[in-house]
């Protein structure tokens, strides 16, 4: 990784974290919008760099978690699931990130039996609502910001080295 990417990892793990701490009410447990989780949509712009710095976010961010230090393993899943908005960037942007917000809800809900004794499916169908607003609907909002703003500084798709960038609309005159 270079210097930016390192950096980048740094600044958007201390801003996910930030967000869950700032915003614990509607963070965990079984109703949830884990508003951090908007900050998914920048994986297929900025490629590993999120990756990494979101996974971390995770970890960091639930060390103030309800359900003690089981939710630290969290970052697993969400690894995973950011992987899975990276790999399935091309084809669908709005898929990665439904992929992402089913597996990690998934998680949840099993962490959510495991340690609270709360039902799976009725806490799956209840994480997973949060999700898809935050991780679906507000990740896919960044994606479309961070894919005008940040893609020419990124050097186009995900970071990748000699990738261009999105030629700009044509303006009309």
């Amino acid at each position: 990784m270079r210097t930016r990417d390192v950096a980048a990892s740094g600044a958007l793990a201390a801003l996910y974290a930030a967000l869950v701490v700032a915003l614990e009410p509607i963070s965990f447990l079984q109703v949830q919008v884990r508003v951090a989780d908007a900050l998914t949509g920048l994986v297929p712009v900025m490629g590993w760099p999120a990756i990494v710095g979101l996974t971390l976010g995770t970890l960091i961010g639930n060390l103030v978690s309800p359900l003690g230090p089981l939710d630290l393993l969290s970052a697993v899943p969400e690894f995973f699931g950011l992987y899975a908005v990276w790999i399935l960037r091309r084809r669908s942007v709005p898929l990665g990130l439904s992929v992402c917000a089913a597996a990690v809800s998934a998680w949840v809900a099993l962490l959510l039996e495991v340690v609270l004794g709360l039902p799976y499916l009725p806490s799956l169908a209840y994480v997973l609502a949060g999700s898809l607003v935050s991780t679906v609907a507000g990740g896919y909002a960044v994606y479309l910001w961070a894919s005008r703003a940040l893609a020419p500084l990124w050097g186009g798709e995900g970071g990748e080295e000699g990738a261009r960038a999105p030629a700009p609309a044509p303006t009309q005159t």
